[in-house]
Parts: C-alpha cells; structure tokens; sequence
C-alpha cells in the first residue's frame, strides 16, 4: 500500500491518515530497507510518510525524493533527533508516529499501535516492545535471521499479548505515535538536546504532565537496529557519554523546575520505587533498576531513590557506584540537591543500568 492521504475507502469513511515522520542523517540502506518494509506491512492504516533529510551526505536526500508519496523535507545540516522531528511536524496532520530509520516494521505494526492508543481518551502516546530498546520495552534474548522470521514472530507475539497495554513513566522515541491532541498541548520537541538523547525522555514527561497516560502496547513488536545514526556520524565511545551526561543535565534541570510545584511527579515517583521493591523481591533486579531510574526521573528530588538504588547496586556487587549514590542521597537529605556526573546511563541496545 503505498501512502494516502484519503480519507474515503469503498464509500467508508476512514481515520485520518496517520504521518510517520522519519528523521535521517546518513545510512541511506537502513533507510531502503526501513522504508520498504513500511509500504510492505503497513496496509490497516492509512498514513502517509514525512521524510527528513537531517544534512545527509550519502544519497539520503536523493532517495528521499524518489519515494512515492512522501512529503520531504531537506535541511543543510544535521539538527539533531529533536530539529529534524521538529520539521517533520510541521507538515503532520491526526495522529503523529516518530519512527528511527534504523527499524524494521511488521506486517500489522500501526493498525497495534493505533488501536492501542485510541483505546483511551486520555492516553497520550504509545510505543511497541522490541529487541533493541532501553527499559521495560526491551525483549531480551530475540536473534532473526530474515524478515519473514520477524513477521512470524511478531504474529506470534500479538497473539499471545492482543489488546494488552502497560502504562509506564518512560517511552523511548524509536517508534513512537503521539496522539493528535497531546502533540497539540504539548508543541515542539525540545531541540536544546541537540543531536540526541534524553530529549524523548523529556517528551513524555511533558506529555504526562498535561494529565496524558504513557502506555506500551504490549501486542506491537517492531525491530531495531539500534544507533545507527550515530554510529553514522562517527561518533566515539568517549563522545558518546559526554553527549549522554550533557543532555542528562538538561534533562535533570529541566525535571526540577517542573516538579517544584507538581505532586503528582512525588507520587509517580513512589510508585516506581514500589514497583521496584517489587522486582527485587521477585529476584528480577534488572527491572528494578530500571524502575528506580525511571523513579529518578521522574522525581529528581527524592532521596529515597537512590538510597534504594544504593542498596541494589550493593546487592550486585557494584559497590563503588553505590558509595556515589549513598552519598549523595545523604547530600540531598542536607538539602544539596547537585547530582553526580556519569549517572543513570542509557546507552544503547546492549546497555545495562547503571
């Protein structure tokens, strides 16, 4: 099915096309494939494509504008995740669906996707699971070989999961479809994030704050290669944390000066630290140090987290980082709220907190 922008099928009216943007600076062949497996597998929603070339200098812009369809737009230089959405926004109409040109979808990927948002009013934005992904979205363990293994195991995976959602403090923007109304609260990412990072974070903690629901759906599966823009640009191990630990600092300071007059960020923040506890006792510590860290996201500002953290990492045998956050719950409980460099790190797909 190639894209849209009909809203008329055999005499029924249908949904408004949902816009997939796709950002992109260099790895034209990720984009090929990427691309291709959306005009494959995307045939139970209307959508059409808003493509965005970030700068690129390896042939993306040209294959961009030889795609059927699809809206481009070109830019002269790489403005980072947030920039390039930013445009692409711009030409969006209904629902929003921020796709990384690293992935590969499904057959039946956006009608999940879709159905799951709209299963509520007051849900804001949903993501799938995958096998490369940060947090609670990830499914360890998953090796394919061709995308016909995809197809069948992400069938598989609807089957045993329909209509399943979660609702969580964090969504990572690899695929991500915004409704149509939270994007008209909410505006523009933030682009003082730069090339990337942390600025989805910061995304769904804006989309919450307007009283919106986080959710995964669990039926939804979608591939992911995993940093590819990156390691487009040559990016270095070193360069990488500096980027992760600058935009954590944004991200943090921006949280604060939210959260000052926002309860609501306490009391989520509490129930991540529970979920956690939870996790722990059923001997599942990864999850609960992803909880704690969503937890402290959420709510820089209580020690309780870290205290709790400290203890896990304890636990697990990590105990230089656990002095770090032992001592700075203690600083904060004195009213020193300043956080330690190199914390809470997300990475990529083979990344493990902290």
């Amino acid at each position: 099915m190639e894209p849209s922008d009909s809203r008329r099928k055999n005499g029924l009216i249908m949904p408004p096309p949902i816009s997939i943007i796709i950002p992109a600076f260099n790895e034209v062949a990720f984009c090929r494939r990427c691309i291709a497996s959306i005009f494959a597998h995307t045939q139970d929603r209307p959508y059409r494509l808003i493509l965005v070339d970030n700068g690129s200098t390896d042939g993306v812009g040209e294959y961009f504008d030889s795609v059927p369809g699809a809206t481009v737009i070109h830019a002269e230089k790489n403005l980072g995740f947030a920039g390039g959405v930013n445009l692409g926004l711009a030409h969006a109409e209904g629902h929003v669906l921020l796709l990384n040109n690293d992935t590969l979808v499904p057959m039946g990927w956006l009608g999940r996707l879709a159905n799951a948002l709209e299963s509520a009013e007051n849900i804001g934005m949903v993501g799938p699971r995958s096998n490369c992904v940060s947090g609670d979205q990830q499914i360890d363990g998953l090796s394919f070989a061709s995308m016909d293994e995809i197809n069948a195991f992400a069938d598989e995976w609807a089957a045993r999961n329909a209509g399943r959602l979660r609702d969580v403090s964090r969504l990572v923007g690899f695929c991500l479809l915004i409704r149509r109304e939270a994007f008209e609260t909410v505006g523009l990412f933030d682009e003082s994030f730069g090339i990337g990072n942390y600025e989805d974070d910061d995304y769904g903690c804006r989309v919450m704050d307007a009283g919106y629901r986080l959710c995964i759906a669990e039926e939804a599966f979608v591939f992911h290669f995993g940093s590819r823009t990156f390691h487009g640009m040559g990016m270095t191990d070193e360069e990488w944390r500096a980027l992760m630990e600058t935009n954590r600092r944004i991200f943090v300071s921006k949280r604060r000066k939210a959260g000052d007059n926002r309860p609501d960020a306490s009391r989520a923040s509490l129930s991540l630290n529970r979920r956690a506890a939870q996790a722990v006792i059923e001997g599942d510590d990864l999850a609960a140090l992803r909880h704690l860290k969503s937890a402290i996201e959420r709510d820089p500002r209580m020690a309780v987290n870290y205290r709790d953290l400290a203890a896990l990492l304890r636990k697990m045998g990590m105990h230089e980082k656990a002095s770090e956050y032992l001592e700075l719950a203690a600083r904060m409980e004195d009213g020193d709220t300043t956080t330690p460099g190199g914390t809470l790190s997300r990475g990529d797909c083979d990344s493990r907190i902290p």
